[in-house]
């Protein structure tokens, strides 16, 4: 694919994602008339989430008809050009108007993410990264933090009940053990961009789908960190474990949650 046909989408892509924020903004702010529908244990969607995805779909579309789609709530499968959609990353914290959730976005091309777009409409932010040409923050290069000492550093974490509960919490101790700080705040692709631009120092789910994760893994890579490349080893239709750091902690980090971070 060209670059040009790469800029039509990434500009097409960032307009849609504006638009998909200021949407999921106003259910956000009459999330209690929302109807809402339990999926698994402590899982919900919402109509919400299906109205954010179906613009996305529905904006992209007819402008990329040779694309396919993926997405959490509109289902479909991996395909050599492929947008894979997270309408809504931290559902039960928009549900409960807790301030961390986002909107997220990525291209995928031969199973590789080429563009990343994640926006916060809470705090109006647009992260967007572009495989080899750098992360950014509403147009503002971001990188990842300097830290070099576990001491120093925080990790967001990510639960879900699809995962063992023994796992995660004999990661945590480990974690500890070594000096991380922890935060869990209940969405992955919005902790992936913290970790981009520095906010958290690393970041991990030991459970997670390509929907969740991908766009921000991209993000973390460009905005010079380690992170999880998803297709080595699994499909955009599995689940697995992912990772993000800085590089200054990574065998720390790489020690707390039990498997390796590709170096670039």
């Amino acid at each position: 694919m060209s670059p040009a046909d790469l800029d039509a989408r990434e500009a097409a892509a960032t307009r849609v994602m504006r638009d998909a924020g200021k949407l999921a903004r106003q259910y956000f702010d009459r999330r209690g008339e929302l109807t809402i529908e339990l999926k698994g244990k402590q899982d919900l969607v919402s109509v919400a989430d299906k109205s954010v995805e179906e613009l996305i779909r529905r904006e992209l579309g007819p402008l990329f008809p040779a694309d396919a789609f993926l997405g959490e709530e509109g289902g479909g499968t991996g395909a050599d050009r492929v947008w894979v959609i997270d309408p809504i990353d931290g559902t039960m914290n928009f549900l409960r108007g807790l301030p961390y959730w986002c909107c997220v976005l990525a291209y995928v091309v031969n199973g590789r993410p080429e563009i990343a777009l994640t926006v916060d409409p809470v705090h109006d932010e647009l992260y967007v990264a572009r495989r080899g040409r750098g992360a950014t923050r509403d147009g503002a290069p971001i990188h990842v933090s300097a830290v070099t000492s576990p001491s120093s550093a925080c990790v967001g974490l990510s639960f879900n009940f699809k995962q063992p509960v023994e796992r995660y919490m004999a990661m945590m101790d480990r974690l500890t053990a070594d000096g991380f700080d922890h935060r869990r705040m209940g969405s992955s692709a919005l902790s992936l961009c913290h970790v981009a631009d520095g906010r958290l120092d690393a970041t991990v789910a030991l459970m997670c789908s390509s929907w969740d994760v991908i766009a921000g893994l991209l993000l973390v890579e460009e905005a010079g960190g380690y992170a999880t490349d998803w297709i080595d080893g699994a499909s955009l239709t599995d689940t697995r474990a992912i990772g993000a750091c800085a590089p200054g902690i990574a065998d720390a980090f790489e020690h707390g949650i039990g498997f390796s971070l590709p170096r670039r």
